[in-house]
């Protein structure tokens, strides 16, 4: 069967999860459909938003580079210089005489960040040779100062407030990870600190209620870096311990979130052809489903800060593999209807007979 792309010709949203180096699983799949359309993923789209890497993919798309130059050259080449020494010696080094504030210093982001972005505005960017704009981008960021959430955009009732920030600014204070790296001048930090780690509500939102895109008229993909399971063993929960707790809650927050803003979408917006892909990252699925050799790399590990070249061409083959299995014509997909995809939730068979509580 041929590979038709928006053969209704809609307008065309793609929304980005956050997921540090874990976005190479979605820019993998970019890139996929590069290959399969013949056409650039700038071209593929009218509309890009992304959270933290997600904001990155998407700022890369509205400049006009093409997933795969992102992919070489950003996430390959550039983006594993921010990261440097991991977890050695001098990792931890470094994480005590910064007061345990944060895992990475910002300043080799930056230097990645800045020659990139061009030093352009958000009021500049996505706009063709004739001054208009050709691709609508939204990026989020956390604002401490006001504990809100942004949305920042270059088209829209909310543009006039952004349009003097810095594309590289937007960027680096959706990508500031607590823990991983400081605020972005003090104030800024991950989209994804609140409930827009998956930002496809709020894309959707931006399009239908401030840009006055019609619902029905849009085909929006809305593409996961990797579901990893946080579900425990029958009991597990009784040997849990403090830190068991503080990254139990984190991760099951993430994924949980992620889940409902595409469920949110779908719900607000019946009539948008709004699809979900993310893959899941267990062994099992990798390897028997997806049909890759893992090699001494347990993909349940891969995390923010992956950047050991063997652990992004893992990532970059998940995300081929993946969209490869994906039936693309198929209007509101969700994942767990997908080869590989993360699987729909459940619920686990509870047995209270002989228990304290009967």
């Amino acid at each position: 069967m041929a590979f038709v792309w928006n053969p209704e010709n809609k307008f065309t949203m793609l929304s980005i999860d956050g997921g540090g180096m874990r976005g190479v699983i979605p820019l993998a799949m970019l890139v996929w459909l590069e290959d399969q359309t013949g056409k650039t993923a700038y071209e593929l789209f009218d509309m890009v938003a992304g959270t933290s890497t997600g904001a990155i993919i998407a700022a890369g798309l509205a400049i006009k580079l093409t997933a795969r130059e992102i992919l070489e050259s950003i996430y390959k080449k550039d983006l594993p210089k921010a990261f440097g020494n991991q977890r050695g010696i001098l990792f931890w080094m470094r994480y005590f005489i910064n007061g345990m504030r944060y895992f990475y210093p910002n300043e080799p982001f930056i230097k990645v960040l800045v020659p990139y972005t061009r030093g352009l505005k958000m009021s500049q960017i996505g706009r063709g040779a004739d001054g208009n704009i050709e691709t609508t981008v939204l990026f989020t960021a956390h604002d401490m100062r006001t504990s809100n959430t942004y949305y920042v955009v270059n088209r829209g009732e909310g543009a006039p407030m952004f349009a003097d920030w810095t594309v590289s600014g937007a960027v680096g204070a959706s990508t500031s990870a607590p823990i991983f790296f400081p605020p972005v001048l003090g104030n800024f930090i991950d989209g994804g600190a609140g409930k827009s780690g998956n930002p496809c509500l709020a894309s959707a939102i931006e399009a239908v209620e401030y840009i006055g895109i019609p619902e029905s008229n849009i085909l929006h993909f809305s593409l996961g870096t990797g579901h990893i399971p946080s579900g425990k063993a029958e009991g597990g929960g009784s040997k849990m311990w403090l830190l068991d707790w503080a990254n139990y809650l984190v991760a099951h927050s993430i994924q949980e979130v992620a889940l409902d803003q595409a469920y949110s979408t779908r719900s607000v917006y019946k009539q948008m052809d709004f699809r979900r892909y993310n893959p899941t990252l267990t062994v099992q699925n990798v390897r028997d489903v997806l049909g890759l050799e893992l090699g001494n790399i347990n993909p349940l590990k891969l995390s923010l800060d992956s950047s050991r070249p063997e652990e992004i061409e893992l990532l970059e083959r998940i995300g081929g593999a993946y969209a490869s299995k994906i039936d693309w014509s198929v209007e509101r997909a969700l994942p767990w209807y997908t080869v590989g995809g993360q699987p729909k939730p459940s619920i686990a068979p509870t047995h209270w007979q002989g228990t304290p509580f009967v």
